[in-house]
């Protein structure tokens, strides 16, 4: 009797694990995504996060700017992972490090995994640039609309909508005062309002 609780068990654990896959990867598959040079992740460019944000079926996706290197990324990782928990959006942690940095990513990698094992991570891919600080700007550049100040920095929150557009791209300047190690107010003046609730 244990045994087959334990294997009903282990069935119901395998058959959610890939249900959860399947539907992450099914937006990867539409998009065509090319796996970075450790092959580990996805390394992507302005154009995938389009066509992942046609293809989801959620309400919104939301980018996060990474590096291990980042002390606000660091600080700010737990609210940004909190509206993959709390709201309708795919979310997508986007390292700028160079893809042939084996030992950071890996690091990294490991890292993010230990706040949530299911995180979407990527890399942007090297064809913006070979120095990180150069293929970030280049990125930043490419895909912010003039609506929005470009500013560099990292611990971004980029917004896009189900038609590929992005509607919001924050700044350290959003914290309005705010100590660094929180971004509860950017969050909660800039991209809580544009989300649905689950």
């Amino acid at each position: 009797m244990k045994n087959t609780i334990r294997f009903v068990e282990k069935s119901l654990f395998l058959i959610l694990l890939l249900i959860q896959l399947s539907s992450f990867s099914q937006s990867e598959t539409n998009c065509n995504l090319k796996q970075s040079k450790n092959n580990e992740i996805n390394a992507v460019d302005a154009n995938d996060f389009v066509c992942l944000a046609k293809n989801t079926e959620k309400d919104k996706i939301i980018v996060f700017t990474f590096g291990l290197w980042c002390s606000p990324c660091i600080a700010h990782l737990d609210n940004a992972i909190s509206l993959k928990e709390n709201y309708n959006v795919d979310f997508y942690v986007l390292l700028v490090d160079n893809e042939d940095e084996n030992e950071l990513i890996k690091k990294t990698i490991i890292f993010l995994r230990k706040k949530r094992e299911d995180i979407n991570i990527v890399i942007l891919k090297d064809e913006y640039g070979k120095r990180r600080n150069r293929k970030y700007k280049n990125f930043l550049k490419e895909m912010t609309p003039n609506e929005f100040e470009n500013i560099g920095g990292m611990s971004k929150y980029l917004v896009y909508n189900n038609e590929g557009k992005v509607i919001m791209v924050t700044t350290w300047k959003d914290r309005e005062g705010d100590d660094w190690r929180d971004d509860s107010s950017t969050l909660k003046n800039k991209v809580i309002p544009l989300l649905k609730k689950l």
